[in-house]
Formats: structure tokens, C-alpha cells, sequence
């Protein structure tokens, strides 16, 4: 029998430093972690050596890491000026150790705006050097359906996919995708093959992001369709500050989604 775990992001707490909330985390049931690294000294050795003591006295894996670099990748990557893009590689190796550092096996990707003018078969060429040198360093690097990126876009996603065949995974945002206008559903389906990780949260007419159980989404019907697919990945809750009012209702959502899931397992 598959088992997913429920975990939370990091960045539900945001702008709240890291190692400050992590006793937070622990207490509300999950056991795992999205880690957002959210500036340059959180990639330094004494720094995760702390972070790891706190994890591990609460017994949390991380299992999943969002670069802060993730505002630059279209500039990183996707400009004209070579010398950027072989420095943005090394800057990403420098990412990858830090996942295995962590034992994080995953990495995720916004990649370029929609407002960048490089081609599909450029797109693909980048991100499989990117994805190769993960490859070799243990870690998945995994491209997510962001807003107002070019895989935000379900026209051009099946065209990545398909391009790049099995060298590619996808973390897939539900928020995300509601915000381009997609049923969340209908779009996992496209990536749901090499899917590794999902972003967990809710909304209704008015909201775009609530948290798990707060809004009009069917999390039953999604997460019984992601069964049928075979995903056995973790579903990391993934919401703003400002999209809750009090931390306890971080843990009343956790409940709630524990209880999707151990339902959807019958």
C-alpha cells in the first residue's frame, strides 16, 4: 500500500527566521519538511549544521528545497550572456550539495518567464544540463507549474514533457495552477507520470490561496486521482503567512489533510 506523507513548508512562516519555527512545525504532527532557503548565508556549512541539530531533535525530514535563487532563473539561465549561465551552474552545484547536506532529495525549478523569448527546444537544452548535473549529485530537479513561467502554462508543459521524455519530474502547485485559470485536477493528470512532489492547498472564489480545508477544492477527488496514478510522493501543505490567521490553524489543517489521505488509502 502507497504511503504519502503530509508535510508543511517552511515558508508557510515566512518572513519568521527558519530555525526559529521548526519547533513549531514539529508540534503540529507532520514529519516532513519543504525548506525554503531564503538567502545566501542559509547555504553555509555552520548554518545547516544548526538546522539539522533542530530538525533531528524533532525528528522532521526534509525532504524537498526552494532556492531563494528562484526569482533569477530566468536571468540565470535563459539569458544570452554565457557567462551568466555557466556561473548560475555553479551557484545551483553549490544548491544540490546543500540538499545532500540535508539528505533533500529534491529541488524545485520555477525556470523562465513567460516574457522571455527562448525557444522550447533552448528551454529543454537548459534544463537538461541543470537536471543532469542534479542527476549526478543524487538530487531530483524538478520543474513546478509557477504562474506567469512558462510551466505555469498547460500547452507548453505537454511539450516539455513530451520533449524531454523521462529525464524530467514535476513538482505540481495546486495554487498555481487555479491561479492560471486550471482545473487543478485536469492538470495533474498531464504530469502526474513524473510527478515527484505536490503543493498542497485550497481556495474558493474569492481566494487564491487557503489553506487545506478551507475552501471549495475537492482535495478527496485530487488526492484519489494521484492514487490512481501511483504517486507515492509527499504532500507538502504550502500556503503565505497572510493566508491564516492563527498557527493552530496550520494544525487543524494538517489533521484534516491526514485524514484525506488515510481515507483515500481504504
Amino acid at each position: 500500500m502507497m504511503r504519502n506523507n503530509i508535510g508543511i513548508s517552511t515558508g508557510c512562516y515566512y518572513p519568521q527566521l527558519t530555525e526559529d519555527i521548526i519547533k513549531n512545525i514539529a508540534e503540529t504532527g507532520v514529519s516532513v519538511i519543504e525548506l525554503f532557503i531564503n538567502t545566501h548565508s542559509e547555504m553555509s556549512d555552520g548554518y545547516i549544521k544548526e538546522l539539522l541539530k533542530k530538525t533531528g531533535h524533532y525528528g522532521l525530514r526534509i525532504g524537498s528545497v526552494h532556492p531563494f535563487s528562484s526569482f533569477a532563473e530566468s536571468y540565470l539561465f535563459f539569458s544570452n550572456y554565457p557567462r551568466r549561465f555557466q556561473d548560475g551552474l555553479e551557484i545551483y552545484d553549490r544548491i544540490f550539495e546543500v540538499c545532500n547536506m540535508l539528505d533533500a532529495k529534491i529541488v524545485n525549478f520555477h525556470g523562465m518567464r513567460s516574457d522571455f523569448n527562448v525557444s522550447l527546444e533552448q528551454y529543454c537544452e537548459r534544463y537538461s544540463v541543470l537536471f543532469e548535473r542534479a542527476k549526478n549529485s543524487g538530487v531530483i530537479f524538478s520543474q513546478e507549474n509557477v504562474r506567469q513561467h512558462v510551466c505555469g502554462n498547460l500547452e507548453y508543459i505537454k511539450k516539455f514533457s513530451s520533449f524531454l521524455g523521462d529525464d524530467v519530474a514535476f513538482t505540481f502547485d495546486v495554487k498555481q495552477s487555479h491561479m492560471m485559470g486550471y482545473d487543478p485536477i485536469e492538470f495533474v493528470e498531464v504530469v502526474a507520470d513524473k510527478l515527484c512532489l505536490v503543493h498542497l492547498n485550497d481556495f474558493d472564489e474569492e481566494r487564491s490561496c487557503l489553506l487545506p480545508g478551507e475552501g471549495v477544492f475537492d482535495i478527496n477527488k485530487f488526492i484519489n486521482k494521484l492514487n490512481f496514478s501511483g504517486y507515492s510522493g509527499d504532500y507538502i501543505i504550502e500556503v503565505y503567512s497572510q493566508n491564516y490567521s492563527d498557527e493552530a490553524d496550520i494544525k487543524k489543517s494538517v489533521n484534516y489533510t491526514k485524514s484525506i489521505v488515510e481515507e483515500c488509502l481504504l
